[in-house]
């Protein structure tokens, strides 16, 4: 007995065109809907049929990048717009620094012409300092060892080409082995701050030397406290909380060389470039603070000194005359012409080898 069977084989790779969708889709069958004018291809992508090679999309995204670029092609015509005006300006800014730099040249010239006349002056004032802000008298050792200092040991001053060099003020302390030098300041107005600022070089290691300021009763501040030697630097502190008016500014060295000029204390919270305090005025050869006026020459030697304990003419260190009192004393007197002592006049004659007239007057 035969069996007979039928089967049926199906392209599932075949394409339907149609006006309705297929029945029982699977996923990924395409589908030529000719009820649409054109066609349209779709493919069923398990849930719906999706529209492939959508022209009216590519003609939306094709209309949207035209409208981006023609925006594009405004900006960048601006840009070349704002750049052109920017070439301009960098011109004009150019044309102006070439005025400017003529003037520079101009003012060049006639710096050049005021420093030929300051040149030509004949009056001349060299190293000459006028006091101001500072609390220290005699802060730098330009009046010498003054009574401002209480000095322990050896302190000297120090006016060489190194100091010179290396300070505003042109001299410096120097303390040697196991010296100190103090100074109090009085008067401070309490709740301000006080700046305190100085430059030093220490020549000796191995033993300690240091810079303080002993406020508010006990309280102290230091500058450097170190074994160590170092060049010439610079130090400075603030001190923000007085509540005592009375401060102490104290060097002590244990060996060797300290060296400490420029020493300054101002009122506030800033630092100042070093000036000697007020009423003091410090030149070459004239020297005025509290104590009075030092006059000296240093070609002769010569000094001359008002204080208000002392009016006195030196010759180096030797006392030539001085007023005590009521009367002045001399060590030597040279009269050319005629002298009147009391009653008495001495008339010298034409010639040395004739001799002295001496008159009684009535």
């Amino acid at each position: 007995m035969k069996a007979i069977g039928q089967f049926t084989i199906t392209n599932i790779c075949d394409v339907v065109a149609s006006e309705t969708a297929p029945e029982n889709p699977y996923v990924g069958q395409l589908w030529v809907d000719t009820s649409a004018s054109p066609p349209e291809t779709k493919i069923w992508n398990g849930a719906e049929w999706v529209v492939q090679n959508d022209i009216e999309t590519l003609r939306t995204t094709i209309s949207i990048l035209t409208t981006k670029s023609a925006e594009l092609q405004s900006t960048i015509d601006g840009l070349n717009s704002y750049v052109g005006t920017m070439t301009e300006t960098i011109e004009t800014v150019s044309d102006n620094l070439g005025n400017e730099h003529q003037t520079v040249l101009e003012m060049q010239a006639q710096m050049s012409q005021l420093q030929q006349t300051i040149d030509g002056l004949t009056v001349q004032v060299t190293n000459q300092y006028a006091g101001g802000l500072n609390f220290i008298q005699n802060s730098a050792g330009l009046n010498g060892i003054s009574d401002d200092w209480v000095k322990t040991g050896t302190v000297t001053v120090d006016t060489s080409t190194d100091t010179q060099n290396n300070t505003t003020s042109d001299s410096c302390f120097v303390l040697g082995a196991s010296s100190t030098l103090k100074q109090t300041v009085t008067g401070l107005v309490t709740g301000q701050s006080y700046a305190f600022s100085l430059r030093a070089k220490k020549t000796g290691s191995s033993y300690s030397s240091y810079i303080r300021v002993q406020y508010n009763g006990n309280k102290y501040a230091y500058f450097f406290n170190q074994t160590t030697t170092f060049g010439w630097q610079d130090f400075s502190l603030v001190i923000d909380d007085i509540t005592d008016s009375t401060v102490v500014f104290y060097i002590y060295n244990r060996i060797a060389s300290l060296y400490v000029s420029d020493i300054m204390m101002v009122e506030g919270p800033t630092v100042h470039n070093w000036t000697p305090a007020p009423n003091e005025i410090y030149t070459n050869e004239v020297k005025i603070d509290k104590h009075g006026i030092a006059v000296s020459n240093a070609a002769s030697s010569q000094r001359t000194v008002i204080t208000n304990t002392e009016f006195a003419g030196y010759y180096n260190d030797e006392v030539i005359f001085t007023l005590n009192k009521d009367e002045t004393q001399t060590k030597k007197t040279t009269v050319d012409g005629e002298l009147t002592v009391g009653k008495t006049k001495f008339v010298p004659m034409s010639t040395a080898s004739e001799g002295l007239n001496i008159v009684i007057l009535d």
